[in-house]
C-alpha cells in the first residue's frame, strides 16, 4: 500500500498515464514504494522476478554483464519510466541488473496482484498493457536505429554509404 505516493504522482509515471482516478486508486491498493539510495541495487542479473518497477523519482541504470566480464549500461532511466516487464511477463530471470543512479522512490506491482487485477479488472488491464506495448515497441524502434547505425559503421567506415535490400 502506499503512503509517501500521492495519486497524482501516479499520474506522471507514463504507464498510468491514461487511466481514470477511479482506476488509480484501485491500482493503488496493490502498488508498494521501496526507497532506494544512490548505488544501491533493485536486483541482480539472474535474480527471480516477481516485480514490476515504476520510477516515482530518482534515476535508475540497467546493465548487463558482456563477454568481457565488464558491466554495460543498457539504459539509463528516469522518473515517470518502468522496467522490469520482460521478466515480469515471463516468469523469467533478470536478463540485467538495476541500480538506483540517485535516492529513488520505486513504486512496485508483484505479480500475484497482476494476477489478481486481471480477473477482477480487466479493462484496467487491458489498458496497462496497451501501454507497455507502446513503450516495448518504441524501445524496439530505437534499438533497431543503433543497430543499423552500428551495421553501417562496420561496412562503411561512418561514411555515407548506400545499404541495398536483399531481394
Amino acid at each position: 500500500m502506499l503512503t509517501k505516493t500521492t495519486i497524482e504522482d501516479l499520474k506522471r509515471i507514463s504507464l498510468f498515464r491514461e487511466l481514470t482516478e477511479d482506476e488509480l486508486r484501485y491500482l493503488a491498493r496493490d502498488l508498494e514504494e521501496r526507497d532506494y539510495k544512490k548505488g544501491e541495487l533493485i536486483y541482480q542479473e539472474g535474480e527471480i522476478p516477481g516485480f514490476l518497477y515504476l520510477i516515482q523519482r530518482g534515476e535508475v541504470e540497467i546493465t548487463k554483464k558482456a563477454p568481457t566480464g565488464h558491466w554495460q549500461v543498457v539504459a539509463m532511466l528516469r522518473a515517470g519510466r518502468f522496467f522490469g516487464e520482460m521478466s515480469f511477463f515471463e516468469k523469467r530471470r533478470h536478463a540485467a541488473r538495476a541500480q538506483a543512479v540517485q535516492d529513488s522512490r520505486l513504486v512496485t506491482l508483484s505479480r500475484f496482484a497482476y494476477d489478481e487485477m486481471e480477473r477482477e479488472q480487466p479493462l484496467l488491464v487491458h489498458k496497462l498493457l496497451r501501454e507497455i506495448i507502446l513503450v516495448v515497441t518504441a524501445n524496439l524502434d530505437s534499438m533497431n536505429d543503433i543497430f543499423l547505425q552500428m551495421i553501417h559503421y562496420a561496412f562503411y567506415g561512418g561514411k555515407a554509404g548506400k545499404v541495398e535490400m536483399a531481394e
